[in-house]
């Protein structure tokens, strides 16, 4: 039987009698990425010492996952657009044209990302649509926006996890100009409501290269003095500058990112709590392994951190200026507990299972893809569609299959669907 002729015949029965799969997963090894977390999750050696940053679990064409069947890989991407009522149910073709509108990832950093922000809607359909009129290859180097799509996103850490996420609240920027000398020629910019904040980021973004130098060189210079033999602990600003600067100051040239470890909150995730980032909100992740899920787009504006393209104009035309605390997101519910959000693409939820407990997660309109974080799970979806799951396995449950998870010990996953109201 040829190639296509195998496929169309798994298509037919797939589509006849839907059920669970399992996923063989990508890795994208970014120069960021931690040494160990995932190729222990996943199983995989890494004698090289090679970067694994994330593991990408969806169907995104960058790196869509396959779907093992009978001993054989197929596309998820492929899978989706040959059975899309069958795989991500009818609510969810009718609302997202056919698509798998989300993407889940693990992410292991073991140095910081860049500062970055992601466009809403209409601001990545106009990028794209203005790119493209521009003649702006989809893989350039300085191309913005690569689909027409938003962006927002969701991480649960799975270890202590260090983030940047939005604005400090008005006043506390204030004091941080009043108190560190070496931001003396920035107060004068800066009054404490929202234009203010917009004219001083603006300004500190537009400045030339040769005044970024002149306040973070003796900064830098300074931090490195007062730092005690062991250096400053991680809750400490200070380590996150002098660890940034160690990393993306080159040449003598300060990197500017460096101002935005000042204005931004420094958070501290532990394992379990989340961050939630909406289009517009300037963010960076620092440290740490957690779960992330986003809608399934990859427009990225970078605002410094980084040897990749910083486009500064495109970067403060999509910015939220609103500033404030925040507060980690904690799962609500027993058992499966869910990370509410305001996304529409996608819900988190982890499942915790003990012996001899089941689940049965409600979540049967939707597509479901998941990843096995500790122990070993069996997923029922009636007698001939059992998986056994361990550490590190990914898989997918089409909509409309009714299933559970249970497991002979304790044992955790993730799950990633789409919110559909009952």
């Amino acid at each position: 039987m040829s190639e296509r002729s195998e496929f169309g015949e798994f298509i037919r029965r797939f589509k006849a009698a839907p059920r669970p799969l399992r996923l063989r997963c990508g890795v994208q090894h970014y120069d960021w990425g931690g040494l160990e977390f995932i190729p222990e999750l996943i199983g995989e050696p890494n004698g090289a010492r090679r970067p694994y940053a994330e593991l990408w679990i969806g169907a995104h064409p960058d790196l869509p996952a396959k779907v093992i069947v009978e001993h054989r890989e197929l596309s998820l991407d492929r899978l989706v657009a040959a059975a899309p009522e069958a795989v991500l149910g009818p609510a969810v073709v009718q609302r997202f044209q056919g698509e798998l509108p989300f993407l889940l990832k693990v992410l292991s950093a073991r140095m910081p990302l860049s500062i970055q922000a992601h466009p809403n809607r209409r601001q990545a359909e106009q990028g794209f649509a203005r790119e493209n009129r521009m003649g702006i290859p989809l893989t350039a180097p300085r191309r913005n926006y690569r689909d027409p799509r938003h962006k927002p996103e969701l991480l649960a850490a799975v270890s202590d996890f260090y983030a940047l996420s939005g604005f400090r609240p008005l006043q506390e920027i204030a004091q941080v100009l009043a108190e560190v000398p070496e931001f003396g020629p920035l107060r004068r910019i800066f009054r404490p409501d929202r234009e203010g904040l917009r004219a001083l980021y603006t300004h500190i973004m537009r400045m030339a290269q040769s005044q970024v130098d002149a306040i973070l060189t003796p900064l830098v210079g300074r931090l490195r003095e007062q730092a005690a033999p062991g250096g400053y602990g991680r809750e400490r600003l200070a380590h996150w500058v002098l660890r940034a600067d160690e990393l993306f100051s080159r040449d003598g040239r300060r990197d500017r990112g460096l101002f935005s470890l000042y204005l931004l909150n420094l958070v501290h995730l532990r394992p379990g709590e989340a961050l939630y980032a909406p289009a517009g909100r300037l963010h960076a992740y620092l440290e740490g392994d957690g779960i992330e899920v986003m809608a399934n787009s990859n427009n990225v504006l970078r605002g410094g951190l980084t040897s990749k393209h910083v486009d500064v104009e495109a970067l403060l035309s999509i910015l939220d200026w609103d500033s404030g605390p925040v507060e980690p997101l904690r799962p609500r519910g027993e058992g499966l507990a869910a990370y509410h959000s305001p996304a529409q693409e996608f819900e988190l939820a982890r499942a915790r299972l003990t012996s001899g407990r089941s689940l049965r997660p409600a979540l049967t309109r939707s597509v479901v893809l998941g990843i096995v974080m500790d122990g070993v799970v069996a997923l029922d979806a009636g007698p001939s569609a059992v998986l056994d799951l361990a550490r590190g396995r990914c898989f997918l449950v089409p909509a409309g299959v009714d299933w559970g998870l249970s497991a002979t010990g304790d044992a955790t996953a993730f799950l990633a669907s789409v919110p559909i109201d009952t």
